[in-house]
């Protein structure tokens, strides 16, 4: 039997390549954590009604479906929440809901003020500003029409939660 000695360079430079790859994340994610630059994520929701004279907006969003919103029974139209949504960069689904939340770097967070909830709690009607420069296309908008809203990650103030609206299928 023989046994070769040659160093099985295939194998390094897999290694190394892995090596690199996780090193460039973690700098990428260090540089990210260190920016004061104000993160913002899009989500998605079904337009129910728009408020030409208040310049509000009322959404229908799915709660995600692993998740049970504590307390929800306790809500009534016009308390000022915060909605916490499911997802990393993109908001896929509802998944908290509460008066007083911690948030956390990564929050996915939008305040809005409840509405209601249907469907034995599985979609979650809310109420926010909608930006100056989205009334014109929203007012143009029938009830139904599914919208991407763009918000600051841990957002907490009502009038800043929101700061774009467009149609679904529309790219920026």
């Amino acid at each position: 039997m023989r046994i070769s000695k040659a160093t099985p360079k295939p194998i390094l430079s897999l290694a190394g390549a892995c090596i690199t790859l996780v090193l460039a994340s973690f700098a990428s994610h260090a540089i990210d954590a260190g920016s004061t630059e104000t993160k913002l994520y899009e989500w998605s929701a079904t337009l129910v009604s728009f408020d030409e004279a208040t310049n509000t907006a009322v959404f229908q969003a799915m709660v995600a479906s692993h998740v049970a919103i504590d307390g929800l029974d306790s809500f009534v139209d016009g308390d000022r929440l915060i909605l916490t949504w499911s997802g990393r960069t993109w908001a896929s689904g509802i998944r908290g809901l509460a008066k007083d939340p911690v948030p956390t770097p990564d929050s996915l967070s939008l305040p809005v003020e409840f509405v209601s909830s249907e469907q034995d709690g599985r979609y979650i009607n809310f109420r926010v500003p909608v930006p100056e420069s989205a009334v014109e296309a929203i007012s143009g908008f029938d009830a139904g029409t599914r919208v991407t809203g763009t918000s600051p990650r841990m957002a907490a103030d009502w009038h800043n939660g929101v700061t774009a609206l467009r149609h679904y299928n529309d790219v920026d």
